[in-house]
């Protein structure tokens, strides 16, 4: 694996979580991780399977094999066809999944919690003050220089399928994800919040909230 600053794409989110036993047999090979590497690095221009073979010097039946299985899993996508450049044959495929959005979540609740409008409800009351917030993120990342190399790639990284930034959805997805994590591991107040529904001990310390 490359280091972070020498990476084309940066990586924000490092965590991977497996929601099947195929997933977890694919991905538990080291092949996998050097190719979804290469890919990703790669960027929405996408690589060909004899790009990968050549530059990590990897056998091609393995290769093969490998993208086979990510792209069943839809790990990884073929680049549209009317958008190759003129002349350019040969499959190149993108990697679709990374570490952003991808999480697992039990269906039934999941399913519920969309049918009483609970998700609505959040996203509801949450969504101006989150983009406020991720607006002076970026502002206060693209003003200071210090900061400023951990800002996304603009303008050189378009998903094909979606017309967005892969590298950008996860930069603010960790910012929220992390924000959440400290909020529910960490703070007073949700501690507090569990301590008078009776999901925490009352002998669970709660400083600078009466």
């Amino acid at each position: 694996m490359k280091s972070q600053k020498n990476k084309n794409i940066k990586t924000y989110l490092t965590h991977f979580p497996i929601k099947s036993y195929l997933e977890a047999d694919i991905l538990s090979k080291e092949v996998t991780w050097k190719i979804m590497d290469y890919m990703r690095q790669a960027g929405a221009k996408g690589v060909t399977a004899d790009d990968i073979i050549e530059k990590e010097g990897l056998p091609s039946s393995v290769v093969y094999s490998a993208m086979k299985e990510l792209y069943r899993l839809d790990y990884i996508f073929l680049y549209p066809r009317n958008k190759k450049e003129k002349g350019d044959r040969k499959k190149r495929y993108v990697c679709e999944r990374g570490t952003w959005g991808k999480y697992g979540i039990d269906e039934e609740f999941d399913a519920t919690l969309r049918a009483e409008g609970s998700l609505d409800n959040v996203n509801y009351h949450l969504r101006q003050p989150i983009m406020k917030v991720f607006k002076d993120i970026f502002d206060d990342f693209s003003s200071k220089s210090r900061l400023q190399k951990y800002l996304p790639t603009k303008n050189t990284n378009i998903c094909p399928n979606c017309q967005r930034s892969h590298e950008a959805m996860e930069f603010f997805y960790a910012i929220l994800l992390r924000s959440v994590d400290l909020m529910i591991t960490e703070s007073d107040e949700f501690t507090k919040f569990l301590k008078d529904r009776g999901y925490a001990s009352e002998d669970v310390k709660i400083q600078g909230i009466k």
